[in-house]
């Protein structure tokens, strides 16, 4: 009975200490917080006094290890859900190897040009008599119709035209009919260069056309022809373009844009757009996965068209923010003034 009595005493205290103990642990304890402004923490649900939108409960991070020596003074990596993502729009874009090349943007007008046409037409009709009488044997007329070729021969080299792309006239069977009229699925735009430009233009690059007028379609050509001489008053040669005119979109004197491309290289490169320029430094936010971003310090070399070669900071593979890095920028620098406090 005694035992009994020791049994029942050891019982009774022991749920005593349970009860005392789990009373006073500590609770989980949970804050909340608003998708679109962070610096909003409470510690109960609610709604934001700000935008009105329902609090969300602040998840514990789990952080991606950071690359070595990857870290951004006064910012620091974040996590931002894939609801968040969508409401501000954040994009990706790859870091990667790419060919890249500089442009030379100007504007241009499309049009005919009986001038080379008559001239292709004079060079033809000399060469196929020239070959005529070289095969009768009549001598005077060979030799009338090559001063007639070479004359013509002078007036395309004057109209910028090189040896190569004369020659290969000879193929042809009469003179380019879309120099005189539409219809034919090509057309010729002028485009003027200036002097500090030319050197980066050569015959043969490819030109991308665009006007208000065609709805922004892109349309394809290359260089065929550059003046020899510039216009004395504008300090600019005239560069002359084929371009594809399928369903005759391009018109007549039709004022359009022009973009020459002259190729470089490949080289290991990010979006111009993925790039915050504080003013000291270069940053790039890397997307982890899983929600995180981590700011990045890189170096960057030339600015090719609309892309940046990287030399530091990124690697091959990786994926950098092309859109929203602002709000991702000013999430990551209140996040790491919090951490301070």
């Amino acid at each position: 009975m005694k035992l009994r009595c020791i049994i029942s005493t050891v019982l009774l205290l022991a749920l005593g200490s349970w009860l005392v103990f789990s009373s006073c642990a500590p609770r989980e304890h949970r804050n909340y917080t608003c998708p679109m402004h962070p610096q909003i923490i409470q510690d109960h649900p609610g709604s934001c006094p700000i935008c009105g939108m329902t609090l969300v409960p602040v998840e514990p991070e789990q952080s991606p290890t950071p690359m070595p020596g990857a870290g951004v003074e006064g910012r620091t990596m974040v996590r931002i859900d894939s609801r968040k993502q969508q409401l501000i729009g954040v994009k990706t874009d790859a870091v990667m190897k790419r060919e890249l090349g500089r442009s030379v943007s100007t504007v241009g007008v499309v049009a005919y040009d009986p001038e080379l046409y008559y001239a292709q037409e004079q060079y033809l009709n000399g060469l196929k008599s020239m070959k005529e009488a070289q095969a009768s044997g009549r001598a005077d007329t060979a030799r009338a119709a090559r001063e007639s070729m070479e004359s013509a021969k002078a007036r395309l080299k004057a109209l910028g035209l090189s040896e190569e792309r004369i020659a290969a006239f000879a193929g042809m069977s009469g003179p380019d009919k879309s120099l005189l009229a539409s219809g034919s699925g090509r057309a010729w735009v002028y485009a003027q260069v200036y002097q500090e430009d030319l050197s980066g233009i050569k015959r043969g690059q490819s030109v991308e056309i665009t006007s208000a007028t065609t709805g922004g379609k892109k349309i394809s050509g290359s260089v065929t022809a550059i003046d020899p001489s510039l216009d004395p008053a504008t300090r600019s040669a005239r560069v002359r373009i084929q371009a594809e005119n399928t369903g005759g979109v391009l018109k007549p004197e039709m004022y359009v844009d022009v973009r020459i491309k002259s190729p470089v290289g490949s080289f290991l490169s990010i979006p111009a757009e993925a790039v915050l320029d504080t003013g000291t430094r270069q940053i790039a936010f890397v997307d982890k996965g899983d929600g995180y971003f981590e700011p990045r310090s890189v170096v960057l070399g030339e600015k090719m068209e609309d892309y940046y070669i990287v030399k530091a900071g990124v690697k091959d593979g990786e994926s950098v923010v092309v859109n929203a890095n602002f709000l991702i920028d000013s999430e990551s620098q209140l996040k790491a003034a919090l951490k301070g406090f």
